[in-house]
């Protein structure tokens, strides 16, 4: 059972938890995170987005004592990396290849400094992406490190038997993301706890997503916002309020500051 009165960590998902329409994080939202720090306790944020695909206007914004990015694929504490990996050059190549044999699907590859996009993708971000226009542009993110690829569709059978021992797929309702396989939420809170001596009884998981399940079900208090996929719901100890009413606040308030 949760202690706060002993030191706690909490693991924030972003899109649909911190932040729900824009890329604004809520002044409760920030106040929740503040109080709980200033009592001792330590906030991260867990995301399955890359590092290079979290926005800067985002990074300005965190005031957090570590970020879990690429859904634990890369880890910071303090503001010093403790943890990172990425996909190899040949599975980058071969991700490519399929990519441009399957055009009527978007795709972004996500890596450590920015993102890639197919081109003829409709969800790129023209400030930070650059464009793949034909498979050997593979070589373009080789000097990245590519940590998630993003799909716009329910991810095909022969693509999850092609990569079925590389890569590890969270299906949401009209796209995917894909990471690396042996990595997830969950893994990510267990290399933090590690490092921080936290227990995990003393740990809240606030999320909406399926790539959320992994640490809703691990942490010691799982939290689902209203707003959140079914299967999230079922599993969490708690349902708080939507995105959009603050409720990862809500979460923290309840859990940490009474």
């Amino acid at each position: 059972m949760l202690n706060s009165n002993e030191k706690c960590a909490v693991f924030l998902d972003i899109d649909g938890t911190l932040i729900s329409n824009s890329f604004i994080i809520p002044e409760r939202n920030k106040k929740a995170i503040a109080a709980a720090r200033e009592k001792g306790h330590m906030v991260f944020i867990n995301t399955g987005r890359s590092w290079g695909n979290i926005p800067p206007v985002l990074h300005e914004q965190f005031d957090v004592d570590g970020i879990i990015a690429g859904s634990g694929v890369m880890i910071t504490l303090g503001g010093e990396t403790v943890h990172r990996a990425s996909m190899s050059g040949d599975l980058v190549k071969r991700l490519t290849e399929y990519a441009f044999e399957h055009r009527e699907y978007w795709y972004i590859f996500e890596g450590l400094k920015r993102v890639y996009v197919v081109s003829n993708n409709i969800r790129g971000r023209s400030d930070y992406q650059i464009s793949l226009e034909k498979p050997e542009d593979y070589t373009l993110m080789l000097d990245d490190e590519i940590q998630v690829i993003a799909m716009g569709v329910k991810v095909p059978e022969d693509f999850k038997e092609a990569f079925a021992d590389e890569i590890t797929v969270f299906q949401f309702d009209t796209y995917a993301d894909c990471v690396i396989k042996g990595f997830n939420k969950a893994t990510g809170i267990e290399k933090v706890l590690g490092l921080t001596g936290i227990k995990k009884e003393n740990t809240v998981a606030i999320g909406d997503s399926n790539n959320d399940y992994d640490m809703i079900n691990y942490a010691g208090v799982g939290v689902a916002m209203a707003n959140s996929q079914q299967s999230i719901i079922d599993i969490a100890d708690y349902v708080t309020s939507s995105a959009k009413d603050c409720g990862a606040a809500e979460a923290i308030e309840k859990f940490l500051l009474k």
